[in-house]
């Protein structure tokens, strides 16, 4: 069957973050404002908000999503400190990696849907995709689909968007299972991407970075 899609991870697949956040330095900073949250509870109250209560509200900025976060946390947080831990996320940005710019125009060039599979919050990463948003046909994070990414559901309601059938989209992305075993699962073609040398049984193909992956794409369709 011809390809017809290719549907893209976004976290280590076409970008990260200039500098993780760690769940020390929130934690710390909401002491430091007189706050008594510690690295485990933040790291699991974010966690749960982005895999759980997202999916349900998508909350469409970062304030929106640390006031859920401190709901989980039972914490009433005022706005100052809310808006500054925004900020402070804010100041390390998702940013493509080189060569994703290439990878995707090059997708659009050779005729293919573009998408991207995300469980990331949009506010997380939308500015870092000026540079190719309008390149992709549609971006679907937990909102969109109602599930993390763990969840098949996420590629089904890629592929309608689309209007591909499974055997027509590669999905390009670094992990073996979100991006390689459950979207096999389903009928979708893979390709890891293992930029450290990672080897995959299970992909039907494995590629350095992204546009090597799309180059291959090109070459079956």
């Amino acid at each position: 069957m011809m390809i017809r899609a290719v549907i893209f991870d976004l976290f280590k697949t076409l970008g990260e973050f200039r500098r993780l956040i760690t769940d020390y330095e929130a934690a710390s900073f909401l002491r430091a404002q007189g706050y008594e949250v510690y690295p485990q509870a933040w790291r699991h109250a974010f966690g749960f908000v982005a895999f759980i209560d997202y999916p349900k509200e998508g909350y469409a900025t970062h304030e929106a999503f640390f006031r859920q976060v401190f709901e989980r946390l039972g914490l009433e947080v005022d706005e100052p400190t809310t808006v500054a831990l925004s900020t402070l996320f804010r100041s390390s940005p998702f940013v493509l990696y080189r060569e994703s710019i290439e990878a995707i125009r090059r997708a659009k060039d050779t005729g293919l849907k573009t998408a991207i599979a995300t469980s990331t919050p949009r506010p997380f990463f939308m500015k870092g995709l000026e540079p190719v948003e309008v390149l992709l046909d549609y971006i679907c994070t937990g909102y969109e689909a109602g599930y993390e990414k763990s969840n098949p559901q996420m590629y089904r309601r890629i592929l309608d968007e689309l209007g591909v059938e499974p055997g027509e989209a590669v999905v390009v992305g670094d992990n073996p299972i979100l991006d390689v075993l459950n979207p096999r699962e389903l009928g979708l073609k893979t390709i890891q991407i293992g930029r450290e040398g990672t080897p995959s049984e299970s992909a039907d193909e494995t590629a350095e970075n992204v546009l090597e992956a799309v180059m291959m794409i090109q070459s079956w369709v």
